[in-house]
This record gives structure tokens, sequence and C-alpha cells, in this order.
């Protein structure tokens, strides 16, 4: 097992001067200490091809740089991979995380094939990769290996196991007394469940997917896991197959971030049963509360800039339910934009009581038999 301040250190002694990627709980302890690093650049990215595509520039630049993704998000990694990075012969760094590695677990099922075939994808690119295991040589000796590949003008990849990058104490709390007025994801998803009717809800990956199970768990529900960023292409499909029912969208910032330009999609299609709600914390909270980015962007006027019928924005608890009530009656495509803060209880994944087949079982049975019922 390599230490963070460790492999900060290794990175240091490697030159590197800019590091890009999208958080994984398996990175939260490097990428707590590069926040604050005095000479490492941290660029959060939107998803793993732009994070790719940065530590790309930063190269070519003349800055030594590198990647962190997660192995569920490789396949972002692709195109920027084969199209950029190695036939232009950029030599970039990646680590991937290993999430599934050697073996899913049985709640976690989005990660069994990508834990498999990381490994395979890159020996038919030819692309030389190591393992980082947490019984196996530190980061450094690794490190070292790749270094004489970059070397030569190609990219390399090691491949992260599971407790091979130990953690480091996270920071105090920010808020030493939070604002309370703000809402949290646990106040949302109780205002969201108080004002649906048939709704049915479709929830991106993450803390917002527990949080409506644990806290109202119904077949007309959808608990994405993985698929990170594409819960508002799934209620568009859904919503255009089926004009006749009302669907909602449970989103957050950093997932409608990896997959902006779906809005854009949304406002040409402009179903008017899609109501569109976007939680930001400004933060990656289920891997650790980095940062993502979210500050810089105002998710309510990218929606009326592709055509959302309805667009709102609320900051306060007393005012959430009044304003999804309003989403819910309009005419869509509805977006409400909640600015809270990070809080509100885990909980287990849905898939630990049902099983992601399931989940798609019900929820297709219950559009059936709502339509069922309005013949």
């Amino acid at each position: 097992m390599t230490a963070a301040p460790a492999f900060v250190a290794a990175l240091e002694r490697a030159g590197v001067s800019l590091v890009s990627g999208v958080p994984c709980s398996y990175f939260a302890g490097p990428i707590r200490l590069l926040q604050e690093h005095p000479g490492i650049r941290y660029v959060p990215a939107v998803n793993e091809g732009a994070a790719l595509a940065v530590a790309a520039g930063a190269r070519l630049a003349g800055e030594p740089s590198v990647v962190l993704a997660q192995n569920s998000g490789f396949g972002n990694l692709v195109n920027p991979l084969t199209s950029l990075v190695l036939p232009y012969r950029i030599p970039v760094l990646v680590l991937v995380s290993m999430r599934g590695w050697p073996v899913a677990d049985p709640g976690e099922p989005q990660h069994h094939w990508m834990g498999q075939v990381v490994p395979e994808w890159l020996d038919s690119l030819d692309v030389p990769h190591w393992t980082l295991r947490s019984d196996g040589p530190g980061f450094e000796t690794v490190l070292d290996k790749a270094l004489q590949v970059l070397g030569s003008g190609s990219p390399a990849f090691v491949l992260v196991g599971k407790g091979a990058l130990a953690d480091v104490p996270g920071p105090a709390v920010a808020e030493a007394v939070p604002d309370r007025a703000r809402p949290d994801r646990d106040d949302l998803v109780d205002a969201v469940l108080a004002e649906l009717h048939d709704e049915h809800v479709l929830s991106t990956t993450g803390y917002l997917s527990r949080a409506l199970y644990n806290r109202g768990d119904r077949a007309r529900n959808f608990y994405m896991q993985g698929s990170m960023g594409h819960v508002s292409g799934i209620a568009l499909g859904t919503a255009l197959s089926r004009p006749k029912e009302r669907f909602v969208v449970l989103d957050g910032d950093g997932a409608a971030l990896m997959h902006l330009g779906t809005l854009a999609t949304v406002g040409h299609h402009a179903p008017g049963n899609l109501v569109h709600i976007v939680f930001d914390n400004g933060a990656y909270e289920s891997t650790g509360g980095q940062p993502t980015g979210s500050s810089a962007v105002r998710f309510d006027e990218v929606a009326r800039g592709t055509g959302y019928r309805h667009v709102e924005r609320v900051a306060l608890v007393d005012r959430l339910r009044p304003a999804i009530r309003r989403a819910l009656d309009a005419v869509g495509p509805a977006l409400l934009v909640v600015d809270g803060r990070m809080g509100g209880s885990a909980g287990e994944r849905a898939s630990n009581a049902i099983t992601v087949t399931e989940i798609t079982t019900r929820f297709g049975l219950g559009l059936a038999r709502a339509e069922d019922s309005r013949v």
C-alpha cells in the first residue's frame, strides 16, 4: 500500500505539474492533497475523456501530466485515447481505479464488465500498463517503469486496485454552522415525494438514488447505478416513448456536467411531460466531496438557452415544494435547479435489496400498467 503523501511526492519527483480527473473514492486521499498542492495543478474534469484531453494539452505545452480516472468511465477515454493520444504520440500517464476487480460486489453489478476488460482492451491497443496492488510494489516502483515508456512517446497506464492507495484524514467540515436554510439531498427527495402523484422518477447514480430508494421506494422509480451523466438521456427516451405519462429526473451537478450536451437534445425535442431537477451542491459527495466545478455554471441559463420551456432556481428548503409543484404542473421540458448543500443520510443502495434487472422489470411493468389504465 502506498500512502497518499508518498504518492504525491512520487509525482513531484517525476516533474508532474498538472493532474486532471474525475474523482473516485480510491483516489480520495491523493486528490485531497493535490487540491492544495503549491506545485501541481489539479483540474477537475467533467468526464474522463475531457480529463485526458486536458492532460494531453498540458503535455503538448511541455508540462508532464497525469490523468486520474475510474474504470467505469474508461469508455469516455477511448475516443481521445485512440484518436488523439495514440496517433499524435502524446506521452500522458493515466491512472485508472479498478472498481469491480477482480470481482464486483453483489450490490455493484454495474462494475462487473469494466472490472474485467480494461487490461484486455489496453493490450489490444498495445498500450503498456501495470497494476498497483495493496500487497505489491509501491507506486514509485511502478511509476519508474511507466516513465520509461513515456520517454518513448507512448502513453502509459497504471491500474489501481482497491486499497493500493491509502487515504488521508479529510479536512474539517467547511461549514462549522451549516446553512440549514439550504436543502440537502434528503430535503429535496422528501419534497419531491410529497408532491408526486403518478409520475415516474429516474434518479442519477450516487447518493440521490440511495436517498430516493430509502425514503420512498416505489415501482415507478428507476435507480441509476453507473452510466453517470446519462439519466436525462434515459428519461428523454422514456418521455418521448410514453407521451401520456409524466417523468421526473433527479440529477446531480456532477452528473449533469458530465454530459451537459444532453440538455440541448432535451430542449430540441421538447417533451412536454419531462421535469428535470438538478441538485447542485458543488461536490461529488459519494466519492469524498471533491468539487465538481459547478460554481461557474448556471444550469438554469443553459436550460433557457437550449429550449426548456419552464426554468426555475431555488435555494431555500421552505421554497422547495412550491417550486417542485410549479415544475410538475408546467408544460415541459421543465428544469428546476436546487442550490443545495452537502449532507443527508447515505443509506443503502437499492441493489442491496432488489437486483438492477428487477428494477428494470418493475419499472417497465409500471409503465405498461399505467398505459393500460389510460386505454
